[in-house]
């Protein structure tokens, strides 16, 4: 296979094959994004657990076992080890072929990255009609192949938005741009099931366990964009943090912060 890339004089040179992957070609796998911090990776048990189960549902092999204790162990070797960083760990399908795989087993990568927390207050948010998040086995997963999110948040950016609320197939509410949402009424939490489509985030389990730790109660199933819109107050979720939406649709939300659920976010 020989491999051209088009180069800054706009003429196609020969180049190596280090992006002719199945990540590259196809977006054939998975990805983690995670927050180092304190000499290790944080939920980094849960972490694993998603990766696996990611790969089960891709039916990628696991001969050689993604371990995310080796990748800690690389990072504390290095300068980002010292102080806090953003992680993302991409493993993907082994070697080429065309839609049908050609090898078995797996390839990873890392990206590190300065930790940015997420902002404490998204100021407006909308629900987006023009995509909806299919069903399919593997829609908890975070696969490479990401378009409907990445046209999801080039709307908001056109709308002039800080956050999108997708929806499944069906109409109900399914989670933000790029994290989970959740809403709280008269102290009772609420937040899509997976069967809505959303990514079974790290930091959406997180929650969920510290609100039955203190005992409050949180429904999950399906719900409609109506329902949010009755909340007291609505907030989105990933391993970065929480950020409270203060308005969606005319309809203006609290802000006040969550101590109960910040506290699981917080660097030490």
């Amino acid at each position: 296979m020989r491999h051209f890339r088009l180069n800054p004089e706009g003429i196609y040179a020969e180049d190596d094959l280090g992006t002719a992957n199945r990540a590259f070609l196809f977006g054939d796998g998975i990805f983690e994004t995670m927050v180092f911090a304190n000499g290790q990776i944080r939920f980094g048990k849960d972490h694993q657990e998603r990766l696996m189960n990611g790969f089960r549902q891709l039916r990628i092999s696991a001969d050689a076992f993604p371990d995310i204790h080796r990748v800690e162990a690389l990072i504390r070797e290095l300068p980002e080890g010292r102080k806090s960083c953003r992680v993302r760990w991409n493993l993907y399908r082994a070697g080429s072929g065309k839609y049908t795989p050609s090898s078995p087993g797996h390839e990873e990568s890392l990206m590190l990255t300065e930790f940015q927390p997420a902002p404490k207050v998204k100021k407006a948010a909308y629900f987006c009609t023009s995509i909806h998040l299919q069903n399919s086995p593997w829609a908890n997963c975070k696969t490479l192949n990401a378009l409907p999110y990445v046209m999801a948040n080039l709307e908001r950016q056109e709308k002039g938005m800080d956050e999108v609320i997708l929806m499944d197939a069906w109409g109900h509410v399914s989670e933000a741009g790029s994290s989970n949402i959740f809403w709280i009424k008269n102290d009772i939490y609420y937040t899509p099931s997976l069967e809505k489509n959303c990514v079974a985030g790290v930091a959406r389990k997180q929650i969920l366990r510290r609100i039955a730790e203190v005992g409050k109660s949180c429904k999950t199933g399906s719900f409609s964009a109506d329902h949010l819109l009755d909340a007291d107050q609505v907030f989105v979720s990933n391993v970065s943090g929480i950020s409270y939406i203060e308005e969606i649709a005319d309809r203006r939300f609290s802000c006040r912060p969550v101590a109960e659920i910040e506290s699981i976010f917080t660097l030490t």
